[in-house]
């Protein structure tokens, strides 16, 4: 038996296979549901961005709402920020 074939016999690398594959599942259906791990997932980031750049130059929020696909809430959320920073 190879080495490769002896480690799926060992209960060790086995279990430390499983938990590194659920946490990988974990993860992914994290970013599916719109959740940031730290690790630049960025749709969502990049999208606010955008919007932002589109307020910036006056751009009506309806038509922010077609291009980004932010509600108006967020869209709303991001006006309150941008006065703040201005």
């Amino acid at each position: 038996m190879s080495k490769s074939e002896n480690l799926w016999l060992d209960d060790d690398f086995g279990l430390a296979y499983d938990n590194e594959m659920m946490q990988k599942k974990m993860i992914n259906t994290a970013r599916n549901w719109g959740y940031d791990d730290g690790k630049a997932d960025g749709a969502k980031a990049e999208k606010i961005e955008i919007a932002k750049n589109l307020l910036n130059i006056g751009t009506p929020k309806e038509d922010i709402i077609k291009v980004t696909g932010l509600s108006e809430d967020e869209i709303n959320n991001l006006l309150e920020e941008l006065k703040k920073e201005a």
